[in-house]
């Protein structure tokens, strides 16, 4: 798998560090998060453009990450969620007790794929054990809420970030961006297709705490689209 640079992987832990930083306001940390986020996204754009200029080599390949419990169905959501707005198509068995995630697209998306999912993975974790079900409320069923708007918001930043670095991308050869980009979600998804042919989406699924999901979107407000423990590892294993 390709992997993030080093320098580039040095700044964007520096950015968090300061975003993290108690002392810290909550106007700064959003700057700093941002920044981190436009970092990678602006990485992704980059070698896309790079590599249909011939100058890189980036071909369509396909990773598997497990999840367990607990969450699986939403932890699940986030990954798949966190791959599309990376240009990247998912699929899923059950094995057991744990779900099988593959994901199909380029080897650079690929990277950024699991770095962002292990990182929000353990952060929505985190989160959703801090809440409480306001009164009136069931735990299990607001739980299930704020991580779907967590999940929600979430996904919002970093297709946000994704179009402003596609937005502020030099052609390399030529091309527009919107092509170059066009044509590798077109690329993904005959691959994805050719693996996958038999593939039928899963329906939605049904919110019943409106509370939950907003709290939760709030909180997706405040996540860290970097992570704090940054690494390009292959066949995750999240959960147990």
């Amino acid at each position: 798998m390709t992997e993030i640079p080093e320098r580039k992987l040095e700044l964007v832990r520096k950015l968090l560090a300061v975003a993290e930083h108690p002392n810290t306001s909550e106007t700064e940390a959003a700057i700093y998060l941002e920044r981190a986020c436009g970092i990678m996204a602006a990485y992704g754009i980059e070698q896309a453009m790079l590599a249909d200029a011939g100058k890189v080599a980036d071909e369509v390949g396909c990773i598997t990450i497990r999840v367990g419990n607990p969450y699986q169905p939403d932890r699940r959501t986030l990954l798949a969620g966190v791959a599309a707005a990376l240009r990247c198509q998912s699929i899923y068995r059950k094995i057991g007790q744990v779900s099988e995630v593959q994901v199909v697209g380029y080897r650079s998306d690929l990277a950024l794929v699991e770095m962002l999912f292990t990182s929000l993975c353990l952060q929505m974790a985190s989160g959703v054990l801090r809440v409480a079900a306001p009164p009136g409320h069931t735990t299990i069923s607001y739980r299930k809420s704020w991580m779907a708007g967590y999940v929600n918001r979430v996904c919002e930043r970093l297709r946000a970030a994704e179009r402003r670095a596609a937005q502020e991308a030099e052609p390399v050869t030529g091309r527009s961006t919107d092509l170059v980009l066009l044509d590798r979600r077109a690329e993904v998804s005959r691959v994805y297709q050719q693996m996958f042919p038999q593939v039928r989406k899963a329906g939605r699924r049904a919110l019943s705490d409106w509370a939950g999901w907003s709290s939760g979107r709030a909180a997706g407000d405040r996540a860290d689209l970097g992570g704090s423990r940054l690494s390009a590892r292959p066949r995750s294993s999240i959960g147990s």
